[in-house]
């Protein structure tokens, strides 16, 4: 993961370190022409409750995260990206007529 341009190369360290103890797989890693990093990791067996918070921990610290399950096999994964997403503008509410 060394070497990986853009200001998020901090955070993608330290994720991909934090999985690889907690999982004891080394993550892979792609960099899409996003402008994000995704790290991933397969899940080889099922894990206890503090290890499942524990990852859920990590996961967070990136700017979007998920699970993929195939017949084959099971991935986590994060994304750090250079940019961070902005957050989704919410649609203004209706107001609502007064109640009698």
């Amino acid at each position: 993961m060394d070497g990986l341009p853009g200001p998020a190369d901090e955070r993608v360290r330290w994720i991909g370190d934090a999985l690889h103890k907690l999982t004891g797989t080394k993550p892979t890693v792609d960099r899409p022409r996003t402008g994000c990093t995704r790290l991933s990791v397969r899940v080889t067996e099922q894990p206890d409750r503090t290890q499942t918070l524990a990852v859920l921990r990590v996961l967070r610290l990136g700017d979007r995260f998920g699970h993929t399950e195939t017949a084959r096999w099971e991935r986590i994964w994060v994304e750090v990206c250079d940019h961070p997403a902005e957050p989704t503008p919410q649609a203004p509410q209706a107001p609502q007529a007064p109640r009698s």
